[in-house]
């Protein structure tokens, strides 16, 4: 089966760069506001598994393509001859050492050499008829061919580009490589395959792969932040206490080593997720994440956690409760068995007073020579979801960000208490119990519920 091969082409600087990226999952790719960046045909593999699924090449732009169409026309006697009078043109550019047309000859080649064309246009700017020259010579060349508008700085022209592009593409999308989530990247492909039938079987069966590659990557990354949730919630660190010692400085010490230890396991997550998604060269910027929040429950910053005050207490009462009773599922889990009256309103009461008034991270260990002082796990419910949030925004916000997206990547406020509302009230238990068990660690099956608690909430 041969394995399909795209050329990209276009005028310079219509994010011709971008979209290899995007459908080849590739953040390699040299991508540049300035025109003329690429200067050299370069291929691109989406390769998983070790098989490659299909190639992408990225060309330098049309520079002179009135010039090059009127010496095609000069040498071509008939329709008939017109793909062997761009190989001629081609192979006489490429022994000329002092060529004006290289940029022409460099984007042609794969082309003659058998690649199907995606030509990309930009949206955002009006249609003229300049362009025509372009197109013209790549339908000489009489590969199969489809046009991608890119609306790259809006869509205010897309149905004029479409007009045009329709007059010499048969098949016409618009495609921004900044979005473009894989069900618009499977259309793209999905249109190539029914524009050349002799590729139809290899795009289709790289397009069910890909589909359950992209659920294998989610299940995986989901397991990896459960895997470093728990490694967070469940963390103590410890200081030995010397013979000679100051209480206050030794604590600060062991507080910050705890503190670090949590941002480090965090850092790590992210580290494994951008390698999983192959965005090893993202630059993030976040907020710090901290052990200490004497302002935690304060209204200004309730929106950094996305838990308020009154959900925390009734997640903690009813997971307290659901340990030694069955919800009644029937009503939604709105209403709890009488017999765990007791055990919820402990779990109530202690997260009340742990929502009114937040206490420091807390210091265990008499401060005696010789002893030990350690500081965790985590117990707290709060926190606990203060963790998750962050993890489940992150993890989102990588699986929507596509290759193309060189911006740093702004970790926002997160949301959980929007994504627990998605959930029936009685599945928002289950996970409140899983989440507080956590600082004991998980068994297999366990972190397993978790990675499909992260899944759900995502």
């Amino acid at each position: 089966m041969t394995t399909p091969v795209f050329a990209v082409v276009g005028h310079p600087n219509k994010g011709k760069s971008s979209i290899v990226s995007t459908l080849t999952r590739q953040d390699a790719v040299k991508i540049s506001e300035i025109s003329g960046t690429t200067t050299q045909s370069q291929a691109f593999e989406l390769r998983l598994d070790d098989v490659t699924q299909y190639t992408l090449v990225d060309t330098p732009g049309f520079q002179r393509p009135r010039q090059v169409l009127s010496w095609l026309e000069q040498h071509a006697p008939n329709a008939a001859q017109r793909k062997q009078t761009v190989q001629a043109f081609v192979d006489q550019e490429n022994q000329n050492a002092a060529s004006r047309y290289r940029d022409e000859a460099e984007l042609l080649q794969p082309i003659l050499s058998g690649a199907g064309i995606i030509y990309v246009v930009d949206g955002s700017l009006p249609y003229s008829p300049e362009f025509e020259a372009e197109m013209t010579i790549l339908q000489w060349t009489g590969q199969p061919r489809m046009a991608l508008i890119n609306p790259i700085g809006g869509e205010a022209y897309v149905e004029q580009w479409r007009d045009a592009l329709s007059q010499y593409f048969s098949v016409v999308r618009v495609f921004d490589p900044m979005t473009a989530d894989p069900q618009k990247q499977f259309t793209v492909l999905s249109a190539f395959a029914e524009l050349y039938e002799p590729w139809r079987s290899a795009i289709e069966s790289s397009i069910r792969f890909l589909k359950a590659y992209a659920q294998r990557l989610q299940e995986q990354g989901a397991l990896i932040v459960a895997e470093h949730l728990v490694q967070m919630l469940s963390h103590v660190s410890e200081v030995k206490v010397p013979v000679e010692f100051a209480q206050n400085l030794l604590q600060d010490k062991l507080k910050s080593d705890y503190q670090q230890a949590l941002r480090a396991t965090e850092q790590s997550m992210h580290k494994q997720l951008q390698a999983l998604f192959a965005h090893p060269q993202m630059q993030l910027r976040s907020t710090d994440l901290t052990a200490d929040y004497p302002d935690l429950f304060d209204a200004s910053h309730w929106f950094m956690y996305g838990l308020d005050r009154q959900k925390i207490i009734a997640l903690s009462a009813s997971a307290g409760a659901a340990a030694g009773a069955v919800i009644d599922v029937g009503v939604g889990g709105a209403s709890l068995m009488a017999g765990a009256v007791a055990g919820g309103l402990v779990s109530g009461l202690a997260s009340l007073a742990a929502t009114w008034k937040p206490e420091k991270l807390k210091i265990k260990g008499v401060p005696l020579a010789g002893k030990t002082l350690t500081a965790g796990p985590a117990k707290e419910a709060t926190f606990a979801f203060v963790l998750l949030g962050r993890a489940v925004d992150f993890f989102e916000m990588i699986l929507a960000r596509t290759h193309a997206d060189r911006s740093v990547a702004e970790m926002s406020d997160t949301r959980l208490n929007d994504r627990l509302t998605r959930l029936p009230k009685y599945e928002q238990v289950q996970l409140t119990r899983l989440i507080l068990r956590a600082h004991k660690g998980l068994n297999d099956q366990e972190l397993l519920q978790l990675r499909d608690w992260i899944l759900k909430l995502r």
